[in-house]
């Protein structure tokens, strides 16, 4: 499990170069947040269509339930993100598609969202004006088996009554590390520590877990960078079937050696254990 977080973090370079965006640039990332949906494929296009392999951008791999890409950096203009099930093929029909105009400098998450019957895909905007040593947060319900729940940061309520399928505004906060606490009408809680660094913007998703609720903490934007930073849990099997660039070629061999220093560490961990017992 260690390895794949490795794995989304690293390639938050490929989508997203560090420094700010051009002017004319923005950011896209893409979710998958229906609890009883499968597995999808799910393909970023270059305007309203068609939707053929000329305009495709980008393609990830079998997307499970609470899955979010790495931010991709795409010049301004207008997108087309469509679902299909895992494995079929790039030239049937999208069971799901929406159009994304993307502008210079904002950043978006596009999202299935809602249960299996009545999945949509949403198109959330990213972007929050902050003022001076101030952060911003919001919260994503996308539990189906809890689906009201209450929201606390500390003792700040963030929302109430949040509903499944529901995306809760930003809201502007004081820069500290606070607890935020979800609580369901049955009595389900769950909680997590967010270290919200003054500039900073996050994003907080409610999850189905085993049992009960988990929480998924994003940092969309880190501490006094307007670069977004992308999503940190991978749940995917990886970017397919997109054109490789020298600069990508060179990232996936930094991050693959990044895989199996990490796989040698983990190795040297279990052997040292051994010794000790």
């Amino acid at each position: 499990m260690g390895a794949v977080v490795v794995l989304a973090s690293a390639a938050v370079g490929v989508g997203a170069a560090p420094g700010a965006a051009a002017p004319a640039q923005g950011y896209v990332r893409l979710a998958h947040l229906s609890p009883d949906t499968p597995a999808v494929d799910v393909y970023l296009y270059s305007g309203k269509g068609p939707l053929d392999r000329r305009h495709q951008r980008l393609v990830l791999k079998h997307v499970g339930y609470g899955a979010l890409s790495p931010y991709q950096r795409l010049d301004g203009g207008t997108y087309t993100v469509a679902m299909r099930p895992a494995n079929a093929a790039a030239t049937s029909p999208p069971v799901l598609s929406a159009v994304v105009r993307v502008r210079a400098g904002a950043a978006y998450t596009v999202a299935g969202m809602g249960p299996y019957k009545g999945i949509k895909l949403r198109v959330m905007d990213d972007s929050v004006d902050l003022p001076a040593n101030r952060a911003a947060v919001r919260v994503i319900a996308a539990s189906l088996k809890v689906p009201t729940v209450d929201v606390t940061l500390g003792d700040r309520k963030l929302a109430g009554g949040l509903r499944f399928a529901s995306v809760a505004p930003y809201e502007i906060v004081p820069a500290r590390t606070a607890r935020i606490r979800v609580r369901g009408d049955g009595g389900q809680q769950a909680g997590t520590k967010v270290a919200l660094g003054a500039g900073s913007v996050h994003t907080v998703v409610v999850l189905d877990g085993k049992p009960g609720l988990r929480l998924l903490s994003l940092v969309d934007v880190a501490q006094g960078s307007r670069t977004p930073t992308g999503g940190v849990n991978a749940g995917f099997g990886g970017l397919a079937e997109r054109p490789a660039s020298d600069r990508d070629r060179g990232v996936w061999t930094v991050l693959a050696l990044t895989v199996l220093a990490c796989a040698g560490t983990a190795t040297k961990v279990r052997m040292r254990s051994r010794r000790r017992a």
